[in-house]
């Protein structure tokens, strides 16, 4: 990690809301010889009063160190996740130290040093040269992350809005209520496009999940290899082949995941959002099918009477 910057895109963070196919992504990245997936989404750099903040003075430096320990070092039911599982608590107290000392220096480089850091004993078990990560607000904060890596790259993976306000319900900490999954997932969008808008477009790919996993598998899989500049896209597409498909995406099946009223409420909030989306410039979002057609019962016309 301290060798001198290679020449290619690196690090690699990969965007999006929960359920949207992070998990999908990621893996594909690490499964080329240059990226090794970080086990667990770090957060410390993409969250609110993490780094990104306290390096752009939206927060203090004793808030951010507090949080450390109280936010990123274990998380999660029954704390599976978090900074310990990459390294041991005595080399993140170390860590801390080094970066205390010389954030008043300069921040900035106190603050490549530290993501570093957490990621290198993880990247030298692997034997690769660089690393991709799964925080999902990575892209909200790229402006400050692209000031850390000249050559970082995002890809922000979207899904149909309505298949995440399906997917959340009755999920472990997430909410019972599918319209207001689908108004989290809407803010998350917006500031995503206001992150990914904020830096130049060689920083950003923008893919959908269905287009991934199905309606464009190849036409998609070229472009996350053209956009990491990978060389012989092998390793890449035998995990591709293997383990992306429709139906582990659940490609098209949010309507059975709500009761048909819920269902329906969620439809019409949906193409509202579409519609004031493409007024405000966003326009990578999955569209709804037209409402012609729409799944569901059929209502057939009677028999003309002779």
């Amino acid at each position: 990690m301290g060798d001198p910057v290679q020449d290619f895109p690196q690090p690699v963070f990969i965007g999006g809301f929960g359920r949207s196919g992070t998990h999908a992504i990621g893996p594909l990245v690490g499964a080329d010889p240059r990226y090794h997936l970080i086990e667990t989404e770090v957060r410390l750099h993409a969250v609110k009063g993490g780094l990104a903040d306290l390096l752009e003075d939206r927060t203090t430096l004793e808030d951010f160190l507090e949080a450390c320990w109280s936010e990123w070092w274990m998380r999660g039911f029954k704390r599976p996740q978090g900074i310990h599982r990459l390294m041991e608590r005595d080399e993140f107290e170390a860590t801390l130290a080094e970066f205390q000392a010389g954030f008043g220096t300069d921040r900035w480089e106190a603050g490549r040093r530290l993501m570093e850091a957490i990621a290198r004993r993880s990247v030298e078990r692997s034997g690769k040269p660089a690393w991709v990560e799964l925080t999902g607000r990575s892209v909200i904060y790229a402006p400050t992350l692209v000031k850390l890596w000249p050559r970082v790259r995002f890809i922000n993976i979207v899904r149909d809005g309505r298949a995440i306000a399906g997917g959340h319900v009755k999920k472990i900490d997430m909410t019972d209520d599918p319209l207001e999954a689908l108004s989290n997932w809407e803010r998350m969008i917006r500031a995503s496009h206001a992150g990914m808008s904020a830096v130049d477009s060689e920083h950003v790919l923008k893919i959908k999940l269905d287009d991934l996993a199905n309606d464009d598998r190849d036409g998609t899989f070229r472009r996350v290899v053209d956009f990491l500049e990978i060389a012989d896209p092998a390793p890449m597409r035998a995990y591709f082949d293997a383990s992306i498909t429709a139906g582990k995406a659940h490609v098209g099946q949010w309507r059975e995941r709500m009761p048909p009223p819920e269902g329906r409420k969620v439809d019409r909030r949906y193409r509202r959002l579409m519609r004031e989306f493409r007024r405000d410039g966003i326009d990578w979002v999955p569209e709804p099918e037209p409402r012609e057609l729409r799944l569901g019962p059929v209502k057939l016309p009677s028999p003309a009477r002779g």
